[in-house]
């Protein structure tokens, strides 16, 4: 066995330069030449901690030659004062999104509001002449998700999803060695994904507790593990068989209260958090909760909250390959293992854990009747910046350079945030009902054995 390493910069070099004059890129909101192109006028909806950090004072620390950012908006009046201050203190700010858009007249509307309303926030962007790049999910269910493609097509505007899964170097080399042939024709794939504890227990607190709001785990967070395994096996999901439990919160719990700052059982209970000694999260969300509701804190052992802790599903794709899932919500370890099995060959990763590594190492077992390649473990060297260096790499094509050429199809538009999701949506659908569920059932879009460019 060999071993082969890439340090970031090399990587990024070889996979710039990968099969580009036979790749179409990814769709994009540019409106021509870089050279010549005024700086786009962008607004945020949603006004959260991603809202406020990375589409808000972020984008104005790194990306003001390129990007004007106009306005923010937010339901909640006490947070959207924080926010504007925490971004910088001189933007107009509204509650009212389309009073906003109509004032500002942005030319990109960032969607960072709660995934519930995400369709409701996209569709009156595109109404209003705006492009749209959106966090994910794209939306949380089969309906909204139809009524955002049936207004791109009314709109004519362009809807770009941040999968910043998909930009991590390491993620983008195992795109490339798929693509470069390296395990031939896909036929499986097993991908077996852990929360931790405390992760799990962010989202037991927040509004991700309940299905209305999030469209539980299955889409809030698989939606990036779905996105990610569409993308790297270039397939649609077909068909979905699904299995959940929620054994540990929820109902289930010992203890209740109101949430963590009113609460009788704080000596007892393993899940007890203090948000008032985090000043950034109390100002934010803690002080502003008379204006909305919106508890950040709130109790783990509440009786709505109706996802599940651990999730295994069995995808079928419409190129034949199968995917076998699993996410384990309630776990020692952060991170998963993964292995992509084709007609010549087999890749195989196990990333995460804590202290975070410099890197992951990608394993290539050939399979020596159909290929004449040997054995190699390949290291990937991490980024610097959030999401293992990925955000950087995204943003940059967002923001500084968004007409650059895309080889691994990274930036991800509409079909890709409806295709994520609906594994997700048809999960909830065969645990309720003990049924597979299609896919193509669901909207109007047909799984395709080979994506779309």
């Amino acid at each position: 066995m060999s071993k082969k390493g890439f340090t970031r910069k090399e990587f990024l070099k070889t996979t710039g330069v990968l099969a580009g004059g036979a790749m179409m890129s990814a769709p994009s909101i540019s409106r021509g030449s870089n050279l010549h192109r005024a700086k786009r006028r962008m607004a945020v909806v949603g006004t959260g901690v991603r809202g406020v950090s990375m589409y808000g004072r972020d984008l104005r620390n790194n990306y003001s030659e390129t990007v004007d950012l106009v306005s923010l908006c937010d339901i909640n009046p006490g947070r959207l004062r924080v926010a504007q201050e925490y971004v910088g203190g001189d933007l107009p700010v509204y509650t009212d999104l389309e009073e906003m858009l109509q004032a500002e007249k942005p030319e990109t509307l960032i969607v960072t509001s709660r995934d519930d309303v995400h369709h409701d926030h996209i569709i009156m962007g595109m109404k209003n002449g705006c492009d749209i790049i959106t966090e994910k999910p794209l939306t949380i269910d089969e309906v909204k998700a139809q009524e955002i493609i049936d207004a791109e097509k009314e709109y004519g505007r362009k809807v770009i999803v941040t999968f910043n899964y998909r930009y991590p170097p390491y993620r983008a080399k195992i795109k490339e060695l798929v693509m470069d042939g390296w395990i031939g024709d896909v036929k499986n794939v097993d991908m077996n994904y852990h929360i931790t504890h405390s992760h799990l227990m962010r989202y037991m607190q927040r509004w991700h507790g309940q299905r209305k709001y999030g469209g539980s785990l299955w889409v809030h967070k698989s939606t990036h593990h779905f996105d990610m395994i569409n993308w790297w096996i270039n397939s649609d999901p077909e068909e979905v068989f699904a299995k959940g439990a929620l054994e540990r919160f929820g109902k289930e719990g010992p203890y209740r209260g109101n949430n963590c700052r009113d609460c009788a059982f704080t000596d007892q209970c393993p899940y007890y958090w203090d948000i008032t000694q985090d000043n950034y999260l109390n100002t934010l969300y803690a002080e502003q909760e008379h204006h909305d509701g919106y508890i950040r804190d709130n109790c783990v052992f509440r009786e709505e909250i109706d996802i599940w802790e651990k999730h295994t599903a069995l995808v079928k794709y419409a190129n034949g390959a199968f995917l076998n899932y699993s996410l384990t919500a309630d776990s020692e370890f952060e991170g998963y293992t993964l292995a992509i099995n084709g007609s010549k060959g087999r890749i195989e990763v196990r990333a995460g854990g804590w202290p975070r590594k410099n890197g992951e190492d990608i394993t290539f077992m050939p399979n020596k009747r159909y290929s004449d390649r040997e054995e190699e473990v390949i290291h990937v060297a991490h980024g610097s910046g959030g999401h293992w260096g990925g955000d950087p790499i995204m943003n940059d094509q967002l923001f500084k350079d968004p007409d650059r050429p895309d080889p691994l199809k990274q930036q991800a538009g509409i079909r890709d945030g409806v295709m994520s999701i609906l594994v997700g949506v048809a999960a909830r659908k065969s645990i309720d009902s003990g049924e597979t569920i299609r896919i193509g059932d669901l909207t109007d879009l047909v799984p395709h054995p080979t994506r779309e460019s």
